[in-house]
């Protein structure tokens, strides 16, 4: 292989370490500026191997889907769950990204997630650790229900620790 193609491969990585960096952050924005800043990188560099914030935003996801599907093959389910909504809790930068898809798009990726999921889910109903009524489709509609107690214009008493509070309640029902 190439130097050339390895160092692409290591910029590549490195832009998307700083990527997953900057998302677990509290703002409304990441440009891909901050990403060059970060990364210790040349804007040129980023924009070489993403177009947009949408396309690395799409590749962080693509590696946390890949990590998550490890989870799955590894881990208790509740543990794989527990999880997803911690990022789903802690990436706000990327879950707003997404929320900024066409919905045809965010359909797709909600079915990747989904897809991902459902062997764990059935594994451990066959196992009798979850409820045999949920389906895989119900964990996309659970993480459209922690998203919008995450973007709620109500107020919510206790912030983000009353949200991880309702998920835990939200697994605990999950179990058979």
């Amino acid at each position: 292989m190439s130097s050339r193609r390895t160092d692409a491969r290591r910029n590549r990585e490195v832009i998307l370490r700083a990527a997953d960096e900057a998302f677990a952050e509290d703002v409304d924005l990441v440009p891909l500026s901050e990403i060059a800043r970060r990364s210790g990188l040349g804007r040129a560099t980023v924009y070489r191997h993403f177009s947009d914030r949408y396309a690395l935003g799409i590749a962080v996801a693509e590696s946390k889907l890949h990590l998550l599907r490890e989870l799955v093959a590894e881990c208790d389910f509740i543990e794989v769950l527990e999880e997803l909504f911690d990022e789903q809790i802690s990436r706000r930068p990327l879950v707003r990204l997404f929320r900024e898809l066409p919905p045809a798009d965010q359909r797709r990726y909600a079915g990747q997630l989904v897809s991902v999921l459902a062997p764990g889910l059935r594994e451990a109903q066959e196992a009798g650790a979850i409820r045999g009524d949920v389906g895989p489709d119900d964990l996309a509609l659970i993480c459209e229900m922690v998203e919008g107690a995450l973007s709620s214009h109500l107020p919510v008493p206790g912030g983000v620790e009353s949200v991880q509070r309702v998920v835990e309640v939200m697994l605990a029902g999950l179990r058979a």
